[in-house]
């Protein structure tokens, strides 16, 4: 059956194959089935698949029981808006039904909160239903590759020949945290244009399939599976479901397709899940601008050798005095335009004894030192704010509740990593946002503090079985974290975190890492030991003009303009005297490395604060380690990070050019 519009036509077959024709020219095609239904046969019990449609069952079943014939049935009937599909499973009772109605340049799958029937769901539960599998799927050995939303942006290219399949949780699981698949889109580039992806409905609940030199096609691609039980045990989950599919021609004015997808990630973001432009910001929180212009710099100050007790070892590596001394110098030097966050300053230092973080740190100089450096900061226009985490407990403290913990389905504390404080115990948002979160923030800013706010890695959404706080759903997670975010913002002005996640985009205004240059340990994953090729700006291109993307110089201080090619603005963590365990430098071995970056992005108006408030329109790489980078406003940035010249551009050396072209690529 097929359907039309001025740029889009869809021809869906019997045999579950769909075609789609974008601009009567680049044709993109799957071999089917159109669906795979993953179910739980409690008669055997184990847990199924059964394509639709499929003319044979295969799955495994007692000669004599409904398992031994599953197979699905598909009806397609024409609607006004586009197509109903029927998905009947007779034998095993299960039906559903799926609207696929097109879009501008593309077309959506959607599941409606009552698409699921389950007949007998004694014997047969719905357990996920993977959407077009390998549709758009590229041969091994094509030009091209893969956009994955892992860390900045994962690509793969299709050159790989030994199968592989990873399946990631959409915002990591905990047992995924080192993916960092942090957004719920994904992309597929060929000669003929790019293929994006976007689970707009159902994300906190799904999973994406990558797959690498597949089976007899070859296949490499990508494609969601829409959870609806996580165990078999568990209800069904709510609401609906919806994947869309975005269409571009090879000569795109994006230019790289990862951009393509970033972009229509962006207009999502803006559309439906409240991203708001720096401009919108402002008209709100005002010093948001502020905040964004400036040098974001962390000073270490204490930590405690880890220690399972919370009694190891106190290390004092900036005093209140220190932090002072460390910015006069950064005046001296002509670094004015700093936002300063201090980290370690509560009660035994950077994560000593949460919750209890006050009275702050006696050893550093306490409450007076802190007022001390606020109003010295205050006096000198630095931006002075504090770094914090609220999700973690640790038994030393006095305020620790073992009954605030999130609780495993076993009914066991959710336990973490032995750290400064000592064993981690996961408190859940439902209960640590308003008994600690609020009070403490409302606690710094009745000591002066304003204008930033910097949060701890967020990130590893669970679910609390916990009778007294439960958190059914893992989006029922996300909206107490927000709501934690959102006191920050509220109460500071703006609010920063350490990584990057889907569901906080809305609510924050920086990340200190993007994870464009993945850690050894992210690396070691399977996305990162089968499909991580590069990095790619896709975060950056989806957020920029919103959000501020940091990444630490210490990594990159050889080449100075990273950040600029990149699309990130550069961050650093310091102290009084080198932090071994942490890896954090003394500020007087790293000053110069540290003002000749922030000469260039922020002095007199530096890069960042000329780029920061700007969209990312294109980008395109004519050589390696060149890029040219179109941006809002007219500004297009050429970078040059190679050993030879290009186009007239020095290696090491980048120009700006201003143009009302580049405005209209909006």
């Amino acid at each position: 059956m097929k359907i039309a519009n001025s740029r889009i036509a869809l021809n869906l077959k019997d045999s579950g194959e769909i075609g789609v024709l974008l601009d009567r020219a680049h044709f993109w095609q799957g071999t089917g089935p159109l669906m795979i239904l993953h179910y739980y046969d409690r008669q055997h019990p184990r847990k199924q698949t059964v394509a639709l449609p499929s003319d044979t069952g295969f799955a495994f079943g007692t000669a004599g029981t409904p398992s031994l014939g599953a197979r699905g049935e598909l009806r397609v009937e024409s609607r006004s808006n586009g197509l109903e599909v029927i998905g009947e499973f007779p034998s095993i009772g299960i039906r559903m039904a799926v609207d696929i109605a097109l879009l501008d340049a593309g077309f959506s799958v959607r599941l409606n909160s009552d698409a699921i029937e389950e007949r007998l769901p004694d014997l047969y539960r719905v357990l996920a239903v993977e959407i077009l599998p390998q549709f758009g799927a590229a041969r091994t050995g094509e030009p091209g590759y893969l956009t994955l939303p892992n860390w900045s942006g994962c690509q793969t290219f299709y050159n790989k020949t030994y199968p592989r399949e990873v399946r990631q949780t959409i915002y990591s699981s905990n047992d995924q945290w080192e993916n960092v698949c942090d957004m719920p889109v994904f992309g597929i580039t060929r000669n003929h244009g790019t293929l994006c992806g976007l689970v707009a409905a159902g994300d906190y609940d799904a999973e994406l399939i990558c797959r690498l030199h597949w089976e007899n096609d070859q296949a490499n691609s990508v494609h969601p599976n829409l959870i609806y039980r996580w165990e078999q045990q568990d209800a069904l989950l709510p609401g609906r479901r919806e994947v869309r599919y975005f269409f571009t021609s090879p000569n795109d004015a994006s230019g790289e397709g990862y951009v393509a997808c970033g972009r229509a990630y962006r207009e999502f973001l803006r559309s439906e899940r409240g991203l708001q432009t720096w401009a919108e910001k402002e008209t709100e929180r005002p010093v948001v601008a502020d905040y964004r212009d400036r040098f974001f710099l962390k000073i270490f100050m204490a930590y405690k050798d880890p220690q399972a007790d919370g009694r190891g070892r106190y290390h004092a590596t900036c005093t209140f005095d220190e932090v002072k001394q460390i910015l006069e110098e950064c005046l001296a030097m002509g670094m004015s335009r700093l936002a300063v966050m201090l980290v370690g300053w509560g009660r035994d230092g950077h994560d000593g004894m949460p919750p209890t973080r006050f009275p702050v740190d006696l050893h550093l100089g306490g409450e007076e030192g802190f007022r001390m450096v606020l109003e010295w900061c205050r006096d000198r226009d630095i931006m002075l704010g504090v770094h914090d985490s609220y999700g973690e407990g640790y038994a030393c403290s006095p305020e620790f509740d073992l009954g605030d913990v999130i609780r495993h389905r076993t009914g066991e504390a959710w336990q973490g990593i032995i750290w400064s404080g000592g064993q981690v115990h996961k408190i859940c948002p439902s209960v640590f946002v308003e008994k600690h979160t609020r009070r403490d923030i409302s606690h710094l800013s009745a000591l002066g503090v304003y204008g930033h706010h910097h949060i701890d890695a967020i990130g590893s959404f669970m679910t609390c079985h916990s009778h007294t706080h439960p958190l059914e759903l893992r989006q029922d997670f996300t909206r107490q974290v927000s709501k934690m975010f959102r006191i920050a913002r509220e109460t500071m002005g703006s609010v920063s975190t350490e990584m990057p996640f889907g569901p906080y985009f809305a609510d924050v205004d920086g990340f200190f890492h993007s994870y464009t240059d993945p850690s050894p340990w992210h690396r070691a994953s399977p996305m990162g030991r089968f499909f991580l090729d590069r990095t790619v700006p896709l975060l950056q291109t989806a957020v920029h003009g919103s959000i501020n993307c940091g990444e630490s110089v210490g990594e990159h201080d050889d080449d100075p303009l990273y950040w600029l090619d990149l699309g990130l603005t550069p961050v650093w963590e310091v102290c009084a005297h080198p932090s071994e365990s942490f890896g954090i430098p003394a500020f007087s071995s790293v000053a110069q490395t540290m003002l000749r970056i922030y000469n260039l992005y922020f002095g007199n108006d530096g890069l960042a604060v000329l780029l920061g408030q700007r969209e990312i329109l294109s980008r395109s790489e004519p050589a390696k380690l060149v890029s040219c980078t179109q941006y809002s406003g007219g500004i297009e940035v050429w970078v040059n990070r190679s050993k030879m010249p290009y186009n007239g551009i020095s290696p090491g050396e980048f120009h700006v050019i201003r143009s009302k072209f580049i405005e209209d690529l909006r």
